[in-house]
């Protein structure tokens, strides 16, 4: 099953669940009023509506259009595309920010740097980030993530770690790669969590029994260890920006 399906599948859960992003990050952005951006696998517009409330000109792409719909639901008039970041369908030089909120993964190594590069004015911005919860050394998470990584083929707590700045650096098609950490800490209710756990593409990919069965085990460990049924949960958001030749 293609990343593409098993959001679709899940956009109810993604879009009723995920969290948005720290105030502080955007931030680090610079000024935002009238910069005009690119914004790629937007999927239900988290970070596009974060970005129009700032007063960027923001245009989304995603390569599903179920996503997109729905972004476009929260935000009318939004000038959505269904793209492939390996080839997309604007000019030269049009863009002074292109970012990826928690999709840079998606794109196809190698040629995503070449299309945002070349969206790019020169000197333009580029940045990419993703938020992980960090409660490592708790009891709970630590058990949470062993039944994650022994259900869902592939996943690792490690790959919360990647340098995804290190393939910007070796392109040479950009300069000035930083990274910033922003802590905050999340408070959810145990069925908020676990619908935003659902739409998940490593556990949608699982299909309906497995799916389930992997949800009713990690109720358990959070039932368990938040008998109040609310979660507090430290979390970090890693930011790479970067700068175009």
């Amino acid at each position: 099953m293609s990343p593409m399906v098993s959001f679709e599948k899940v956009v109810d859960e993604y879009d009723a669940a995920r969290p948005a992003y720290p105030d502080s990050l955007f931030d680090h952005l610079g000024g935002l009023v009238g910069v005009r951006v690119i914004e790629g696998g937007a999927g239900t517009g988290i970070a596009t509506r974060a970005l129009l409330d700032r007063g960027a000109s923001v245009v989304p792409f995603d390569v599903s259009a179920v996503l997109l719909a729905r972004a476009v639901t929260h935000s009318p008039g939004l000038r959505a595309v269904v793209a492939d970041g390996a080839m997309l369908p604007f000019t030269d030089n049009c863009a002074d920010l292109i970012c990826f909120a928690q999709s840079w993964h998606w794109l196809q190594p190698g040629l995503r740097c070449v299309e945002a590069s070349r969206v790019l004015v020169p000197g333009g911005r580029w940045a990419g980030w993703w938020s992980h919860a960090r409660a490592d050394g708790e009891e709970w998470f630590d058990r949470y993530w062993t039944a994650l990584e022994s259900s869902c083929p592939g996943l690792h707590r490690s790959q919360r770690d990647t340098n995804w700045g290190s393939e910007l650096d070796e392109s040479r098609l950009f300069v000035s790669v930083e990274r910033v950490i922003e802590p905050w800490t999340r408070e959810v209710s145990i069925n908020d969590w676990l619908t935003d756990q659902a739409s998940h593409s490593y556990v949608a990919a699982l299909g309906p029994t497995a799916s389930t069965r992997l949800l009713d085990s990690l109720r358990h460990i959070l039932d368990e260890g938040f008998p109040s049924g609310q979660l507090r949960v430290p979390y970090e958001t890693w930011l790479w920006t970067a700068r175009g030749t």
